[in-house]
């Protein structure tokens, strides 16, 4: 049988697995929202939710989830007090925020929907923009016929996609463009890339959209604490 040294795990060994950091972060956050008390009616909503979410008995706490494994049945019903709890730390401290937040990154939230082939010789990039252009072939043949990428299998279809997730260039590329409008050539890396705006999507901010920016100032304010420890 195993013994207690067996299990016992130093911050060198989470250090050399690349986990310290989440641990550090996941203590900050326990320790930010120590203070969010929890009825009981919302505790046993908590344990609802998070056995549904991983299929588990909520009378037994079996099976334990795979990224839970080790857990007790009172550690499992720990970690769904503490989903709700920080969830409710967040919308304590940065909901009044949010809205602020939005409107200044309501661009890079937006999503566009675009035609796009890569190749990497810069001369069929401007060959292949040109027919398309000229109306003597279709950005879908063409993508399927000579693009680099996953364009190939879409006929050239990328999206909806939020343009700050995407690479800088294409994104500066794709914000000043009318919907429909084919867009000269631009080099990124290796590729020279033609792409078309085919629809813009704009930002509103849902729920979604509320819980994601909620995560995001959550999470600048956690790596600075983490950064000064």
């Amino acid at each position: 049988m195993n013994g207690p040294e067996e299990h016992s795990v130093s911050v060198g060994e989470l250090a050399g697995y690349r986990l310290w950091n989440l641990v550090q972060k996941a203590r900050y956050f326990d320790r930010e929202s120590r203070g969010v008390e929890l009825s009981g009616e919302e505790l046993d909503m908590a344990w609802g939710a998070f056995c549904e979410r991983y299929k588990v008995n909520s009378a037994s706490a079996l099976p334990v989830p795979d990224e839970y494994a080790g857990c007790t049945p009172v550690q499992l019903r720990e970690a769904a007090a503490r989903e709700v709890r920080i969830a409710r730390w967040k919308e304590n401290e940065f909901g009044p925020h949010v809205e602020g937040y939005f409107e200044r990154q309501k661009t890079r939230l937006e999503k566009v929907v675009y035609s796009l082939l890569r190749v990497r010789e810069a001369g069929v990039a401007r060959e292949l923009w040109f027919r398309i252009h000229e109306g003597e072939a279709t950005f879908s043949g063409l993508a399927a016929a000579h693009g680099g990428g996953t364009e190939k299998l879409t006929g050239g279809i990328i999206g909806p996609v939020p343009l700050g997730s995407m690479h800088a260039v294409l994104a500066t590329h794709l914000t000043g463009a009318r919907e429909g409008e084919l867009l000269k050539p631009v080099k990124i890396g290796e590729w020279h890339l033609v792409a078309r705006l085919e629809k813009r999507i704009p930002a509103v901010l849902d729920g979604q959209i509320r819980s994601a920016i909620l995560d995001e100032l959550a999470a600048k304010q956690m790596e600075e604490h983490v950064r000064r420890d």
